[in-house]
């Protein structure tokens, strides 16, 4: 869920780039994320220099970079942190069969790391239909709607 959050408070701030500084409670509330989780993400991508925090009554948050200059990968990496690279059969309970899974599991991410790679928070949101969810289908599936029973 912290990646999640802190891609869509991402683009929230990439949303209103160029103009005044945007309070945590308002991202808690247009993205419908709890405040106190919010703000411990918040913090990481501020520590990260990925966000500035403005001080005082219309204080708020503001991105370092321009959305075109922030890519995706970079999100993700610093809201998970570094990742930790291993062996299938260095694990205790390695088996034949999750070896086999855990290559094309690395594989996936692989893939998944190019894709994030090329595409920046302005693409993002410039390819983004108006009105549509704006993270729909990046870490979760989209809904699929039920078919309906033939009639016969």
């Amino acid at each position: 869920m912290k990646t999640e959050y802190g891609v869509r408070a991402m683009f929230e701030l990439a949303a209103h780039h160029g103009g005044d500084a945007i309070q945590s409670a308002e991202i808690a509330r247009r993205e419908r994320i709890p405040g106190p989780f919010l703000d411990q993400v918040l913090l990481i991508l501020r520590r990260a220099g990925l966000i500035r925090s403005v001080r005082g009554p219309h204080g708020g948050h503001l991105l370092t970079r321009s959305p075109s200059e922030i890519r995706l990968d970079e999100v993700i990496a610093t809201l998970e942190g570094p990742g930790t690279e291993t062996d299938c059969a260095s694990h205790e309970d390695a088996s034949p069969y999750g070896c086999i899974l855990h290559g094309v599991t690395k594989q996936a991410d692989a893939a998944a790391r190019r894709v994030y790679a090329a595409h920046t928070l302005a693409d993002l949101l410039r390819d983004q239909p108006t009105g549509a969810p704006v993270f729909h289908g990046i870490f979760k599936p989209v809904p699929s709607r039920p078919r309906r029973a033939a009639r016969g």
